[in-house]
Parts: structure tokens; C-alpha cells; sequence
């Protein structure tokens, strides 16, 4: 009856995979061992589920935000093209725009051409004007050089005038001097006086004569003086006025030049133009082939990630499956091997905190799980729970906490997402600090499964 009940507890402690003293019965020992060893693979076999689910979840994650990248490049190639060449038509004749503007240039280069030949013609006759300009300062000049020798020829008769003048008056006093000396000869000096007189008389109309001669003198000497006066601001004037000429008939020339130039250049431009829209159409063609091609891989990428996101709900389920199994002694799960999960699941949090920080300081938006059941902690949590009384409600109350740490993220990724960089910022300060509270209620549980 001992040796039964003995038995019995040994039977009793194998159920519940208890150590006991196993030599008493080799059969029960080889069952016992047998167990432990399933439990420890069992556990190896959880743990690989777990590592495997989480990393088709970042393959998961990684595909998708590739594949919207795709999509996103191949809706801005498309954009571009439209942008670019224009929609086709419905007749599916495309938009020719860029033979049009090579028609333009070729009009351009006409109309440059004309202008060229109009502004040869004004240089031509500004050529004349500046010849004809030169000609009359020369002659102007001329003038005035000989006005200034009119000039020096009536000083010269004034000053014969002044002499002529002044033997007049010296004769009339001779005449007088002559008279009185007649009148004082009497009868002997008549004759004398009689020439005395006329010389007198001839004297007083010389000076009569000299002074209209030097009147007459005067005047041409003031008209002189006035038309050399003219003559010098007409040959200043003339030279301004051919500075400018000459001024003008430079800017012509170089604008001469600069249309020739650019007539040049427009005529290789309506060259070139031909071979580059034969060129846009055959890129066009391309552009809109590789639009297509994209959006083709687009849909292929979209179809090979169906299996994965299958492959990650079975692996999920499987997990979840081994989670429920565990609660059954035969595959309970060790209180340490508990804590290292929970302490993976803080480092896991801290490495997406980290990556959400570089995002906001880059500004740069890289591929980040967002969805809560999905994450590292996130598999593990919703696959197990801890058979220690005092952390549940701890546990149980993580849920809500880990779904609101996530939901932080989107946040964050649609202000980097609307250039509200300070916004995202902000975001992230309040993550981080949210995040002091999970981390330390993750702690507590990893202590308490320690113990």
C-alpha cells in the first residue's frame, strides 16, 4: 500500500512536471525526462516562432513601404510626363508641343534676320551722317580760321584808320597854322592861304571819311566777332553732336554684332530643337513605358507580399496556439525565460524610440511598425501570459499604454509628412517622456519574473 501511494505522487508530480525523486520508478523517470526535454524544445520551438514572426513582420513592413515608394515614384514619373509632353489624346495622337516650338524658333530666327538686315541698313545711313558730320566740322573749322583772319585784317585797317586819322588832324593844323601866317603876310600870302584852305578842308573831309570808315570798320568788326562767336558754337555743337553719332554708330554696331550672334545661335537652336523633340518623343515613349513597367511591378510586389502577410498570420496563430498550449504544466514556460522575453521587448522599444528620433532629426521618414500587435512586444504579448498573480494587472493594463506608444509614431510620420517639423518634434519629446512610464512597468514584470 506505501509502495502504491508512492507511486501515486510520482504519477501525480509527473503531470504536473514537478521534481520528485524518479528512481523508485525507471518508467515514470524515462516519462519525466522525456517531458522535460519536449518542454525545453517546445521552448526552443517558441522561441523560434517568435524571432521568425517578427521578422516576417519587418520584412512585412519593409516590402510595403518599398512598394509605396514604387507607387509614389512611378505617380511622380507619370506626373512628370504629363507635366512634361502633356496627356495623350483620345485619338492617341500625341501632344506636339515640342514641334511647335521648334517651328517658333524657326520663326524667331526669321524674324532675327529681318531685324539684323534693318539694323546693317540704319548703320549704313549713320555711316553717311558721320562722314557728313565730320565734313561740316571741317568746314566749320575752316570758317572759323578764316573769320579769325577777318578779324586780324580790320584791326589792321582800324589801326591804319586810327593813323590815317591822326595825319588828318595834324594837316588841318598845318592848314591853320598855314592861314594864319597867309594873313599875316597880307597881299604876298593870299595865294597861300587859298591852298592853306582847301588843304584844311581836304583834311576835315578825311577825317569825315575816316570816321565812317572806322564806323563801317566797327560794324563788320562786331558782325565778325558775332559770326565767329556763332561759328565756334557750331563747330562745339557739330563735335557734341558727332560724339554722339559716333556714340550711336559704336552701340549699332555692337548690337549689330549681338544680333548676329544671336541670330547664329537661334539658327542652331532651331537645329538642335528638331533633334531634341525627336528626342522627347522617343524619351517620352520610355518615360510612360517605365511608368507602366512600375506600376506593373507595383502590382507584382503587391501580389508576392500576400504570402508573406499569410506566412505572418500562420506564424502569428502558431505562436498564439503555443502561447494557449503553455499554460498547460506540460509546456509552462520558465519564469526566467519570461523575463528575457520582456527584457528583449524593452530593448526592441528603446531601438524604435531611437529610430523615431532619427527620423525627426533627419526629417527623413524610414520604415517604422505601427501597428501595436505586430512589434516585437507586441507578438509576444498577445501570445502569452504571465502566470504570476501580482504582475497582471500591470500586464493586462499594457495594452492600452503600447497601442497610444504607436500611435505616437503615425503622428510623428504625418507631421514629417506635412514639413510640420516642429511639430514632430514636439511629438517625439512627448513619446520619449510617455515612454519613461512603459519601460518601467515592462521592468517591474521582468523583476517580479525574476524572482
Amino acid at each position: 500500500m506505501a509502495i502504491k501511494t508512492g507511486k501515486s505522487a510520482l504519477v501525480k508530480a509527473v503531470s504536473e512536471l514537478k521534481e520528485a525523486d524518479y528512481t523508485k520508478d525507471a518508467d515514470l523517470n524515462d516519462i519525466y525526462q522525456r517531458l522535460q526535454d519536449g518542454r525545453k524544445q517546445f521552448g526552443e520551438i517558441f522561441d523560434k516562432n517568435i524571432k521568425a514572426v517578427m521578422q516576417i513582420s519587418s520584412l512585412d513592413l519593409t516590402m510595403q513601404y518599398q512598394t509605396e515608394k514604387i507607387v509614389e515614384i512611378s505617380r511622380n514619373v507619370a506626373n512628370a510626363t504629363e507635366t512634361i509632353f502633356g496627356a495623350s489624346s483620345v485619338s492617341g495622337q500625341e501632344n506636339n508641343q515640342h514641334e511647335e516650338l521648334t517651328n517658333t524658333i524657326v520663326e524667331v530666327s526669321t524674324d532675327t534676320n529681318d531685324v539684323f538686315e534693318k539694323i546693317q541698313t540704319g548703320q549704313n545711313e549713320l555711316t553717311t551722317i558721320r562722314e557728313l558730320s565730320g565734313q561740316t566740322i571741317d568746314v566749320s573749322l575752316g570758317l572759323q580760321k578764316d573769320m579769325d583772319k577777318l578779324l586780324q585784317i580790320l584791326d589792321y585797317i582800324s589801326n591804319v584808320i586810327d593813323e590815317i586819322n591822326d595825319i588828318s588832324l595834324q594837316t588841318n593844323l598845318l592848314a591853320l597854322n598855314a592861314s594864319i601866317e597867309a594873313a599875316r603876310a597880307g597881299k604876298a600870302g593870299e595865294g597861300f592861304a587859298v591852298v592853306a584852305e582847301e588843304i584844311r578842308m581836304l583834311a576835315g573831309q578825311t577825317q569825315k571819311l575816316t570816321s565812317d570808315m572806322e564806323e563801317f570798320v566797327g560794324t563788320i568788326k562786331e558782325a565778325s566777332e558775332k559770326s565767329v562767336h556763332s561759328a565756334s558754337e557750331t563747330v562745339d555743337s557739330l563735335e557734341s553732336m558727332s560724339g554722339k553719332i559716333n556714340h550711336v554708330w559704336d552701340i549699332n554696331q555692337e548690337s549689330q554684332q549681338r544680333v548676329s550672334k544671336i541670330n547664329d545661335s537661334i539658327r542652331s537652336i532651331a537645329s538642335v530643337s528638331e533633334d531634341i523633340s525627336h528626342s522627347m518623343k522617343e524619351m517620352e515613349n520610355q518615360l510612360r513605358n517605365s511608368t507602366n513597367f512600375m506600376n506593373q511591378v507595383s502590382f507584382d510586389l503587391k501580389k508576392a507580399i500576400e504570402p508573406v502577410v499569410d506566412i505572418e498570420k500562420t506564424l502569428d496563430d502558431t505562436v498564439k496556439q503555443m502561447g494557449n498550449m503553455s499554460e498547460d504544466a506540460f509546456y509552462h514556460m520558465e519564469n526566467s525565460a519570461f523575463a528575457k522575453y520582456v527584457h528583449d521587448a524593452v530593448s526592441a522599444h528603446k531601438t524604435w524610440l531611437s529610430n523615431l528620433k532619427k527620423m525627426v532629426e533627419t526629417q527623413t521618414i524610414t520604415p517604422l511598425q505601427l501597428d501595436s500587435s505586430k512589434c516585437g512586444f507586441g507578438h509576444f504579448y498577445y501570445s502569452m501570459k504571465p502566470r504570476i498573480p501580482t504582475i497582471m494587472p500591470i500586464w493586462d493594463a499594457l495594452e492600452m499604454k503600447h497601442k497610444k506608444f504607436h500611435k505616437y509614431g503615425a503622428s510623428v510620420i504625418e507631421a514629417l509628412n506635412n514639413g510640420a517639423f516642429s511639430e514632430a518634434e514636439q511629438l517625439y519629446r512627448e513619446v520619449a517622456e510617455y515612454s519613461k512610464g512603459l519601460i518601467a512597468d515592462l521592468e517591474k514584470i521582468q523583476k517580479a519574473a525574476k524572482k
